[in-house]
Order: structure tokens, then sequence, then C-alpha cells
């Protein structure tokens, strides 16, 4: 009862005080897309292209960099009022915001309403940036309204799991204000386990890096914990949801995993309570699935471009995002008229290609390894488009007969024309940002 009480202060008085302070309108927004899901395709493609246009205006007449993209190709806005015609414009690549990062900035936008950020850097170069308060309130609203899909409402009690310790005195009060119990997943071992467990049973939803979830139902598993948190759903985030992540995280918490996806603060795609496939966040972003500078077909792998439609202080404008996903087709069981996508299939530096033109995906790997139990790490190295390194951490179940497997099985997916050397090592340290890569790959396949 207490818990439904501060749930309901929160939402109509705590919140309201929160937004005031700092400038948000989180709450508004959230409205505004609980209605909009229920649009019709073309309506909310209308709603697509008019904030299209808004931006374009916008990007031409105050940031310098689109001022002379649109002067150097002889484009006015009004070459570009629809979303199909976004292909006019050139892609924007990392190395160009960063090389422009100054050029980028608009110059109409006041300073007290600019928000400094930076992206996790996966691979180890963080990318900086900038988003407005409107952005900043609608990125939160597109969350919030996913979390709606499992259930949660503003001021209910969740559980975040981040890799970082929060230091700073105001994230601390504003966890404790979200009613947000906070893990640093640094914290996360075998002796902390039975506290982090305590503090997890607090949330009604738990929030986290897909990786950190699944090592954390994997330890449960493991050591054959049966007191465990019953969470309404898990919300999960940051790298790549794998089908065997799912599977264990689902079984060990008996619950649902909903999967969410994005970058550099743009709200990209959410799955909802059918979990049929991604809903794109069409209110906010346009999103391209393109290989070879042309859009793919319904169902076809491509490198994810999106347009964030709401980001005036910095226009992310045709964005390479280096992920690659496929491209959804057809209408979702739950009716709501936002466009697809069927799933995420991590970085472009996650893909294995080689000289025939085949791709593998992480996924493949995840899945060959995942009977394997004499291997308890492994990560595949792909320096160049002719030879791929597969590093494994073997334990004392580990057989000859399981390398020869390995070896057959990767082959059989690379072909003759690759050199395929199998490793075995002592570990396999995580990236800079903390996230375990499986895959990494210097050939870029798109």
């Amino acid at each position: 009862m207490y818990m439904l009480g501060y749930s309901a202060a929160f939402r109509n008085l705590i919140f309201p005080l929160m937004e005031s302070f700092q400038g948000t309108e989180i709450r508004k927004h959230l409205a505004w897309l609980k209605k909009t899901q229920w649009l019709d395709r073309n309506e909310i493609e209308e709603i697509q292209n008019k904030k299209l246009r808004a931006l374009i205006h916008h990007a031409y007449k105050n940031v310098p960099y689109y001022h002379r993209v649109f002067k150097r190709l002889g484009l006015t806005p009004d070459d570009v009022r629809r979303k199909e015609e976004l292909s006019k414009l050139p892609v924007l690549e990392k190395d160009d915001v960063r090389k422009n990062l100054k050029h980028l900035l608009a110059q109409n936008i006041p300073k007290s309403r600019i928000l400094g950020t930076q992206s996790s850097g996966s691979t180890g170069e963080p990318l900086k940036y900038y988003l407005d308060k409107t952005s900043y309130s609608i990125g939160w609203a597109h969350t919030f309204r996913c979390w709606s899909w499992a259930g949660y409402n503003l001021g209910d009690p969740y559980v975040k799991i981040s890799m970082s310790v929060r230091t700073s005195f105001k994230k601390k009060v504003q966890d404790i204000l979200m009613n947000c119990h906070y893990i640093p997943f640094s914290d996360v071992s075998l002796e902390t386990l039975p506290n982090l467990l305590k503090t997890m049973k607090k949330g009604k939803i738990i929030r986290g890096f897909a990786s950190s979830i699944y090592i954390i139902a994997k330890l449960i598993e493991e050591e054959n914990i049966r007191e465990i948190p019953e969470p309404a759903a898990i919300m999960t985030t940051g790298d790549t949801l794998f089908p065997h992540y799912r599977e264990v995280i689902e079984s060990v918490f008996e619950c649902e995993v909903f999967d969410g996806y994005g970058g550099e603060s743009t709200p990209i795609a959410f799955e909802c309570e059918e979990h049929f496939n991604y809903h794109l966040c069409d209110e906010s972003v346009v999103v391209e699935f393109l290989k070879e500078g042309e859009e793919v077909a319904p169902g076809e792998l491509g490198s994810i471009v999106f347009t964030n439609l709401d980001n005036f202080v910095m226009p992310f404008i045709r964005y390479k995002i280096n992920d690659v996903g496929v491209k959804g087709v057809g209408d979702c069981p739950c009716g709501r008229g936002l466009s697809l996508m069927k799933s995420v299939e991590g970085r472009n530096t996650d893909i294995i290609v080689t000289p025939s033109g085949r791709f593998i995906v992480a996924q493949f790997f995840a899945n060959l390894f995942k009977y394997i139990e004499g291997v308890e790490q492994f990560q595949i190295i792909q320096e160049r488009i002719d030879k791929v390194e597969v590093r494994i951490v073997i334990n004392e179940k580990f057989r000859e007969t399981d390398e020869d497997y390995i070896s057959s099985r990767i082959k059989g997916q690379l072909g003759d024309d690759v050199e395929l050397t199998i490793k075995i090592v002592s570990s396999i340290p995580p990236t800079e940002s903390g996230k375990r890569r499986f895959v990494i790959s210097n050939v870029t396949p798109f």
C-alpha cells in the first residue's frame, strides 16, 4: 500500500515538481505518445514528414555544417520534404561528427537548453555530442512508453543495473525520487550476489545491459539459488540480446524480457507485449536499413541509419550508427501503427564477411558455443577478409573432439577461401565500456 501511495504521489506531485525544476516535459510527451501509437501507419508517417520538414529547414538556416552540405549539393530545404527524399543527403559518419562538432551545433539554441553528453564507446571511442531538453524529454517519454507495455507506471519501483558506480549526489537524489534502486555491475560477484538479489527484489521491473543481466541469471542458475527476485518484466538495452540470453533470463526470473534499442540519446525501437518484432519510434525517428547505399527489402540485413526528428541543437540527419539490423514486415498483432524492425544483429564490426560475400552474424557463434560445455568464453577476431581467429577459454570438460566440431561448423560457414585459427587463451577481457564483444571484425560489410 505504501508503494502504491508513493507511485500516485510521484505522478501527481513529485515528478511535476522535478520537471519544473529541471525544465523538462516528459509527462506531456508521454501522454502524446500513448495516443499516437494507436494511429494508423499513414497518420504516423504524416507526423514524421511534418517534423522532418521543420528539422530540415532549421538545420539549413541554423546549423553551419548542414547549410554547407545543402549548398554543395545544390539543394534547398524544399528538396527534402518527405522521408523518402532523405536519400538526397549524404550519410553522417561518426568521424564527420568528431571533425565537425562545433559546426554541427545550432546557432539559435540558448545555452541553458543544451545538454552535453557522450556515447558509451563500446569500441573504445566514445562520441561527444549535444541534445536539448526537448529531445531529452521525448527520449525518456519513449522509454517510459515502452516500460508501460510491460506494466510499469511512473513512480513504480525499478532496479537499474549499470556499468559504473553512482558518485554524483544529484544522481543519488534523483534515484531516490524516481524510486530507482541502483546496482553497479562492477560490484557483481558470487560474494555480493545475496545482497544484490535483495536489492533486485525491490523493483517491479529490472533494467540493464542484456549481457549484465544474463551473467547474473547464470550465476543464479549455477548456484541453484531458490530465493530470487520476481519482477513483472526485465528491460534489456545497451548491447545485443542474443536468443540464449533471453532464454536463460526468462527461465531464471520467470518473466518476459522486453528489449530496447537506441543510440546517441535517440530512441529507435522497443519490443511490445507481443514480442512480434521491434516497434520503431516513428514519432521521433526515421530509420533506414541500407546496403551499398540503397534501402534493403523487408527481412534483409542492412546498416542502420537514423534521423532524429527532435534534436534541434545538434541534428543527427542520416546518421550511421554502425549497427546492423533486419527490416521488419507486416503489422504487429498488438494493433499499434508503428513500423517494425525484425531484429538488431549488433554492430557492423560484429559481422564476419567472407571473400565470397557471405555474412555470419554474432548470433551464429552464440548458438554454436551455447551447447559446448567445455568452452567458458569465446571471441571471434577478423583481421582481414580471408583470415579469422577464434579465441576460446576452456574448462576441464573440453575435449579434442570439441575443437574439431568448432572448426568444422565455422569452416562450413566461412568457406574454403578463409584461413581459420583456433586459439586457447586464459581470459577474454571486456572492452573499456565494460561490454563483452563476441565478434570483432576489421572488415566493414556495408
